[in-house]
């Protein structure tokens, strides 16, 4: 079965008949789940089970938001984890937070973990960037991001550089407004430093909502083909996630079906959404046979099920 191109979340935290029946009918390429569907160690085992056996000859890849510090899912189990602030540009710290991260997840059922961020510092104050950074310097956050990725690796877990082209620089959240990113594509190669460092190393990519001078001033880099071809020239051939878009950084230019399709159409692999299941359901109609939507869950079809490499 050919899973299509979403990564999704759930309503509730216990497994139930109408979440196997939602998980059947989206047949997604992946799950996120928050701190809120985490209750208990037990609980959340059973729940990546439930999801992991939801679809007939594909399971859906099961990720959290675990980077550490102040962006810590796990600490809703009880778990106190170190975040990129306190690594001290230290690689060797880096790669044993991932691994005590990696292992944590792995034994609670999951596969992929939406860190590190490649962002460079220094982070304003209110961007949603503080304390989650390795540093100022490209060759810092590359070689923290590279170990912070090996020790999730050698736990079993794959990981996923963030925000691409970069939310350094930004003075606005992109939770709640579109970030405008000033200067040439000159100006951005320390902050694409990492990614080209790092290309051949990571399965996935998440992309930032920003709008970039070099792309065109206006269009977030979600649903802007340049920003994917950025991606590419930089050596990069794994699977492209969005942000998450009902973030407000987009939320204001289209519904859920026109960024979706959007931002696969400008090149994205995957598109994430934080939504209830009757509006991913509801999306999922919309969308189910426009052709580029066909397109994305054909190339998906050419990536090693239930690996999530391609």
């Amino acid at each position: 079965m050919t899973p299509n191109p979403i990564w999704i979340t759930l309503d509730d935290f216990a497994p139930d008949a109408r979440m196997a029946e939602f998980l059947g009918r989206a047949i997604p390429y992946g799950v996120i789940l928050f701190a809120r569907h985490l209750k208990s160690g037990q609980q959340v085992a059973e729940l990546c089970q439930a999801i992991h056996g939801s679809t007939e000859g594909f399971s859906p890849l099961i990720a959290l938001d675990q980077e550490g510090g102040r962006v810590s899912r796990l600490a809703a189990l009880g778990y106190d984890l170190p975040g990129a602030d306190s690594c001290a540009a230290d690689s060797a710290r880096a790669k044993a937070a991932g691994a005590e991260a990696g292992e944590i997840l792995r034994g609670l059922g999951f596969d992929v973990d939406f860190a590190p961020v490649a962002d460079l510092g220094p982070a304003h104050p209110g961007t949603g960037l503080e304390r989650r950074l390795f540093g100022d310097d490209p060759r810092t956050v590359g070689s923290c991001c590279a170990a912070f990725l090996a020790g999730l690796k050698d736990a079993g877990i794959e990981g996923c550089l963030k925000h691409f082209p970069g939310l350094g620089g930004t003075r606005l959240d992109s939770h709640r407004a579109l970030p405008f990113v000033e200067g040439g594509l000159a100006d951005r190669q320390d902050h694409l430093a990492p990614y080209r460092e790092l290309a051949g190393l990571v399965p996935y990519v998440m992309v930032g909502h920003a709008a970039y001078a070099f792309l065109d001033g206006r269009t977030p880099a979600t649903l802007h083909p340049g920003t994917y071809e950025l991606l590419s020239s930089l050596g990069f051939h794994g699977l492209s996630v969005t942000d998450d878009l009902s973030m407000g950084a987009v939320t204001a230019l289209d519904d859920l079906s026109g960024l979706t399709l959007g931002s696969l159409s400008a090149g994205a692999s995957l598109a994430l959404w934080v939504s209830s299941q009757e509006a991913t359901l509801r999306t999922l109609d919309f969308v189910a046979s426009e052709a580029i939507w066909l397109a994305r869950r054909a190339a998906l079809a050419h990536c090693r099920m239930g690996s999530g490499t391609p």
